[in-house]
């Protein structure tokens, strides 16, 4: 087993796993499946209104698990994710650090 480095380097880390799940098929959804073949799972967007603390992903990594129970499973797994950073929040907040 190779041992960690001290200090890993993250340059092109995005690209490198984004090349291998694209290769494998990790997050492609097929559409001609049928309904019964299908898990959606259907989340409202976190909200930035505040400093993110551990309660921030309580509930996604619940759902994630959710997802890759059904994915390993056979099953086509539609799982959206966004954020939603507009709002009055966020520019207070822009606001208060930028003065």
């Amino acid at each position: 087993m190779p041992a960690v480095p001290d200090k890993p380097s993250l340059v092109d880390l995005e690209g490198k796993w984004g090349a291998v799940w694209e290769e494998r098929g990790t997050y492609r959804f097929d559409r001609s499946k049928t309904r019964s073949e299908i898990y959606s799972i259907d989340t409202p967007p976190p909200t930035v209104s505040g400093s993110l603390h551990l309660g921030s992903v309580f509930g996604y990594v619940q759902v994630d698990a959710l997802a890759r129970f059904h994915r390993m499973r056979g099953r086509e797994v539609f799982y959206p994710m966004g954020w939603d950073d507009n709002g009055l929040p966020t520019e207070r907040r822009v606001q208060n650090h930028f003065g």
